[in-house]
């Protein structure tokens, strides 16, 4: 059975490395995909819809798996591969006239992630679902600056590096503030 999702997306994928998002339209990824528009948005409300779905599929992907504080930074390492490898789509995505859906999406997606990390860890209990957040949304947004820079800047840098620092800086840190929580509250409770 013919996936028409997965088809949208390669024929988007192609269509991109040839000519700017914007110049993109439901009728080139019909045509190209030789169905009706209304196959199109039986599935997509419209062009930024199939960005969406490709951005979170491929997300998903790079991020399973790492939802500990020992391997959380190769999940980022992998989303960091993966958007340097789809170099077309995300610098469209970063100088088009949407250019905040790439860091609404990542900071959705990622601050997702990173609240599971810090939820998985043994002092998360000691601590408020506000002050779980705060430490997610406080990572989520360190790691999107960087992102967003990397990508401002040309996707240079090796994201095995960007990892390997990201790592350094954080390494111990949710550990860290939870259990300043935990003693917050056990000196509340004394």
């Amino acid at each position: 059975m013919r996936n028409l999702k997965n088809d949208f997306a390669a024929s988007f994928m192609k269509m991109l490395k040839s000519k700017p998002l914007e110049n993109i339209t439901v009728t080139d990824i019909v045509n190209d995909c030789k169905v009706s528009r209304q196959a199109f948005y039986y599935h997509f409300d419209d062009i930024y819809g199939i960005v969406g779905w490709i951005y979170a599929l491929e997300a998903e992907k790079a991020l399973r798996g790492h939802q500990n504080t020992d391997s959380w930074q190769l999940g980022c390492c992998n989303l960091l591969k993966w958007l340097r490898d789809n170099r077309p789509l995300v610098i469209h995505t970063h100088i088009s006239v949407q250019r905040e859906y790439i860091e609404n999406f990542m900071n959705r997606v990622l601050f997702d992630y990173i609240f599971r990390v810090v939820e998985a860890q043994p002092d998360a209990c000691f601590a408020e679902k506000s002050q779980k957040e705060f430490i997610a949304r406080f990572l989520t947004m360190a790691f999107n600056a960087v992102a967003i820079d990397w990508i401002h800047t040309g996707m240079k840098e090796d994201p095995e590096e960007i990892a390997k620092s990201i790592k350094l800086l954080v390494k111990g840190d949710i550990n860290k503030a939870l259990g300043s929580i935990k003693l917050d509250n056990i000196h509340k409770l004394a």
